[in-house]
């Protein structure tokens, strides 16, 4: 078939939209909740981005305990250097390595301390490893 007569021919069935992550709405509404609108890294900036602490191509999920709102975008501001400093982010929680839980790793946050993050959206304070 010929590209003109694609244009004669048009489909009759509408595209149907790419269906999104189920857990990806409840994760957003989630974690904006815990941070207030702020940036969980530095704690100084708007969030503007959900950074995933194990990437989605790694395998990591929509999940609270896995995301963290961040200033910037996956090339600038706190998501930018967690992205491009893994090392320097996994050292303070913001990366995480194969074998690594999320809810059981850590995170060193400006806006919230030394704590554990949770899959229900809340914060445990780091001494506290037991669910």
């Amino acid at each position: 078939m010929s590209i003109q007569e694609r244009r004669v021919h048009p489909k009759t069935q509408p595209r149907r939209p790419r269906p999104k992550n189920p857990g990806e709405a409840k994760t957003r509404k989630l974690v904006s909740a815990r941070s207030g609108g702020w940036c969980e890294v530095c704690g100084v900036a708007r969030a503007e981005s959900v950074h995933h602490r194990r990437k989605r191509s790694q395998g990591g999920p929509w999940s609270a305990s896995n995301c963290v709102d961040a200033c910037g975008d996956g090339t600038g501001g706190c998501h930018g250097w967690a992205e491009g400093s893994p090392n320097a982010a996994a050292a303070e929680g913001f990366h995480l390595r194969p074998g690594q839980v999320p809810s059981e790793t850590l995170i060193v946050s400006g806006l919230h301390g030394h704590v554990l993050l949770t899959d229900t959206g809340s914060i445990r304070p780091a001494g506290d490893r037991a669910a």
